[in-house]
């Protein structure tokens, strides 16, 4: 077998060097989905976020509920001399009960209000879960990118072992030079640079996928590219984006804080309390019958007069609230709408790419190389034309791959931006 032929030998060398390279690989590989599962039973913040939302849903409904009563006891009118409950007409021990009711529509207003939260709450937590989806497919696509690349480098660099092999037993009988042994140890030489470097990329993306997985489920090593649902059409997309959980959560807002302005608006109209007690009276009156008990019950109204610094100013601030949070839902949707064109442009950019690396580039890169290894074995061309030929390939080889890489990204964030088509 020729030093310059790749087959058997060089996969070997492949499947060696990257267990080699790379921790060791979990026991089971998970599928994409699987790890956005596992991903999202992890995260903290996901479950915060739903806390809060069941949270402001209780909150709600105890906001459209009377205040408790007061319940009062005491004794009225005592004579201070004997404080003898019977000597006095007028002498009373009395138990009452108080009940308030606030202004105009505050309880059923403010129980809308806490409803609308509980919903600005949910749909945080659909763009969390969507953020995290995204976070669990970029650091799988980068880690994917790594494994191949150091492939790559691999495979090249049991090619350059391979010529060494041969030119130093060349260079022994005196049929090739010495600076083509010396050119070849500089290339390893890089290789191995480059080879670290990645190492320390797949280092990195493995501690990524580690917030979100535990380091106990990564998988060292990911010999494909992950496959991301179909995004569909871009214009459909576009659509879409307006129903993103973000901007549901801002327009939510937006309507929480015209509830508030109507809360407001509720503190210019009074609130009141009933007040109903019952007295208890002992002794005899001049007669010598029983003194009669008393009832009392009375009726009290806020009276808001005073309004300027007040109720005017709460609806005021309340307003003002208002016009951000709309101001800020404009904002959401022109950001999320450009980052989706955005996206939208790399996705179909890099799409013309990969075909011409695909089409084009790679075999073109491939024929040269088949080319220049017959024209060296025949001493047609020279050695430093065939160096150049391999790292041409090699090139082209890593580019499409990072293309691709860049390609699913783009992706991955039409899909958070966008969501996934039923």
């Amino acid at each position: 077998m020729s030093f310059l032929d790749c087959g058997a030998w060089r996969r070997a060398g492949l499947m060696a060097l990257l267990l080699w390279h790379l921790p060791a690989v979990a026991d089971s590989a998970l599928t994409l989905a699987e790890a956005e599962e596992v991903a999202l039973a992890r995260d903290g913040g996901l479950d915060q976020l739903r806390a809060r939302r069941d949270a402001l849903g209780d909150a709600a409904i105890a906001e459209a509920e009377l205040p408790d009563p007061q319940l009062r006891f005491g004794a009225m009118n005592v004579p201070t001399d004997s404080f003898d409950l019977d000597q006095e007409p007028m002498t009373q021990v009395q138990v009452g009960l108080r009940q308030r009711f606030q202004p105009g529509k505050t309880r059923s207003i403010a129980r809308e209000r806490g409803e609308v939260l509980a919903t600005v709450q949910e749909a945080r937590s659909q763009d969390r879960e969507r953020g995290v989806r995204q976070a669990v497919r970029r650091a799988l696509i980068e880690h994917a990118w790594t494994s191949g690349a150091v492939g790559l480098m691999a495979e090249q660099q049991i090619w350059f072992a391979q010529l060494d092999d041969a030119a130093t037993a060349a260079y022994a009988s005196g049929r090739r030079p010495q600076h083509e042994l010396l050119r070849i140890a500089m290339e390893r030489e890089l290789l191995d640079e480059r080879q670290v470097e990645l190492r320390q990329m797949a280092l990195t993306s493995r501690a990524a996928l580690s917030r979100w997985l535990g380091s106990d489920a990564v998988p060292a090593a990911i010999t494909e590219l992950p496959t991301l649902p179909d995004p569909g059409p871009p214009a459909v997309g576009v659509e879409r984006v307006a129903a993103h959980p973000a901007v549901v959560a801002a327009r939510r807002e937006a309507d929480a804080s015209a509830l508030q302005v109507d809360l407001a608006r509720q503190r210019y109209r009074p609130g009141w309390a009933v007040d109903v007690a019952y007295g208890f009276r002992d002794g005899e009156d001049a007669d010598g019958d029983d003194r009669a008990d008393f009832l009392s019950a009375m009726l009290s109204f806020d009276v808001p007069l005073f309004t300027g610094n007040r109720q005017d100013r709460r609806v005021s601030s309340a307003a003002a609230e208002e016009r951000g949070r709309r101001a800020r839902l404009t904002e959401v949707q022109r950001e999320l709408l450009a980052s989706y064109a955005a996206a939208t442009a790399r996705w179909e950019s890099l799409a013309d790419r990969i075909e011409v690396f695909e089409t084009r580039v790679v075999p073109s890169a491939e024929a040269n190389v088949v080319a220049t290894r017959q024209a060296y074995r025949n001493d047609v061309v020279p050695f430093d034309e065939l160096v150049s030929a391999e790292k041409a390939l090699l090139r082209a080889r890593t580019r499409l791959l990072r293309l691709r890489t860049d390609r699913l990204l783009a992706q991955s964030d039409m899909l958070y931006l966008a969501g996934e088509r039923p």
